[in-house]
């Protein structure tokens, strides 16, 4: 995948805010803005997205039109005259040349920072912007030092660190750590990926494990917070007696700093990506970058299992697949919406210094070979999905082959197919917890298939499309898509 850089750097102004396109294919431009909405409605908004929903049945639930007025309001007001001009000509000139158009938001303010920009949404086009690969969005963070990808020879190692303070609210270590690794099963099966946790969530124990082995990401699965009075984010580790430890990320960064091949820090913590209101730098994700963490994965609200999970899954499979890291969290993305959780998808946020988005150069993993698969029926858009017959191997293998290829299939909205591929692997891996999941998906999507089905042939009048052409009539308001063709991009901005 090619991208090209959409420089947008949002920062005070005497009557208010300034967003400057710094650099882009189409050039500069600037446009002065006001926050579209007051402390209190901004408050309410964080608090209606940040809710952890269930999926849903309806066409659209309560959440996404939440997410959609304050994404449109957010959009309409940065991207105003020559600034929405200049991301136009940017996606016109990409589609012409075939690439794609990376949205780099640089943040100067720290009240701009408290805000969820993952949730831009053009209401002209029906689209957040960070749900297409065509324009991923990036909180970027320029410093001096030049960040250049390492060579990665499968499998990508992941260091994960499970922490339970027995003094804060209990967390269930091993259930989070099967679920890790149930989600991965194929990945770590096929050896792109290779997963290790510490066996205590001690610093020592840390800085002891990245002395002795080289890892390529540091997963933390646990308790973070904001710490008020110093104004700092911190992560809530273990010390030998098992009672919490309040690390500030600065001290974490520094250690994880001296490991020259960890190119990424995923922070599964509540507020772990929260900002302080007069330091850019002083949440958790934000002053690992600063410490020289080529990227940052948080969490800017709380994350239901089953979102982890998905999320997961899908992007240490699109990262050891050699996509760029910004490409890789939104498939994740994508995989998130279509599993029916309608605005959770947002809630990751990527914190990047890597100039092209990549950190790794991975090296096609060792395959035997086999016979190729009879292909999919010309113009299905199965083709590219479906993958290979099930390998030989134990039956968890085998099931966690069909599971992967159901979640794609689910992407697309073929949840017909998925659910043929979910029933395979039911008998060969039954206590899966993905497996339930996925089958819970496709059933919620067959379910607004039908509802809309019962309306199309009662002439409801509230059928969605009914005031155009025929393609929209057929697309569900949940925002379930066809991938559009790489390259095509001629719907993205008008």
């Amino acid at each position: 995948m090619t991208y090209e850089d959409f420089d947008l750097l949002l920062e005070r102004a005497p009557k208010g805010f300034r967003a400057q396109v710094l650099s882009s294919s189409a050039g500069q431009a600037s446009v002065e803005f006001q926050l579209p909405f007051s402390d209190v409605e901004l408050e309410n908004f964080l608090l209606k997205l940040g809710r952890t929903t269930r999926v849903v049945r309806r066409i659209e639930s309560t959440e996404m039109t939440t997410a959609k007025s304050f994404g449109a309001a957010l959009f309409d007001a940065v991207f105003a005259g020559d600034v929405r001009a200049c991301l136009r000509s940017a996606v016109d000139e990409a589609r012409r040349e075939n690439t794609r158009v990376r949205l780099r938001i640089r943040l100067a303010d720290p009240v701009l920072a408290d805000l969820p920009w993952e949730f831009l949404y053009n209401p002209a086009v029906n689209r957040f912007l960070a749900l297409s690969v065509q324009t991923p969005v990036v909180r970027y963070i320029e410093l001096p030092e030049v960040i250049q990808p390492i060579a990665v020879t499968p499998p990508i190692r992941v260091l994960v660190m499970i922490s339970s303070p027995s003094d804060y609210p209990a967390l269930d270590g091993e259930a989070e750590w099967k679920r890790l690794n149930e989600s991965l099963a194929d990945l770590i099966s096929a050896g792109t990926i290779a997963v290790e946790r510490l066996d205590e969530a001690t610093l020592s124990a840390l800085q002891q494990r990245l002395r002795r082995s080289e890892y390529h990401i540091f997963h933390f699965i646990g308790h973070g917070e904001f710490d008020q009075a110093l104004q700092e984010g911190v992560l809530l580790l273990e010390r030998a007696s098992k009672r919490g430890h309040r690390v500030g990320s600065q001290y974490l960064g520094m250690l994880l700093h001296d490991h020259n091949t960890l190119r990424l820090a995923i922070l599964n913590a509540c507020e772990g990506a929260r900002s302080s209101r007069q330091d850019p730098f002083a949440g958790s994700a934000q002053s690992l970058v600063q410490q020289g963490i080529p990227a940052v994965i948080a969490m800017q609200f709380e994350i239901a299992d089953d979102v982890a999970s998905t999320f997961a899954h899908e992007f240490y499979g699109a990262l050891a697949d050699g996509l760029p890291i910004d490409a890789a969290v939104t498939e994740a993305r994508k995989a998130i919406f279509a599993g029916g959780r309608e605005i959770e998808w947002a809630t990751p946020v990527l914190y990047l210094r890597a100039p092209d988005g990549r950190i790794f150069d991975v090296a096609p993993a060792a395959t035997t070979a086999k016979p190729d698969p009879p292909p999919p029926p010309a113009g299905s858009r199965k083709a590219a999905v479906l993958e290979p017959p099930p390998p030989a191997g134990t039956p968890r293998e085998r099931a966690a082959t069909l599971i992967r290829g159901a979640g794609r299939l689910l992407a697309l909205g073929e949840y017909k197919e998925a659910l043929k591929q979910l029933a395979e692997a039911r008998p060969l891996d039954p206590d899966s917890v993905m497996l339930a999941q996925l089958t819970a998906s496709a059933e919620e999507q067959r379910a607004v298939a039908d509802t809309r089905e019962l309306l199309k042939r009662r002439g409801d009048p509230t059928t969605i499309g009914t005031q155009g052409a025929k393609a929209e009539t057929r697309r569900p308001r949940t925002g379930r898509r066809k991938r559009p063709a790489d390259g095509d991009e001629s719907d993205l901005v008008e």
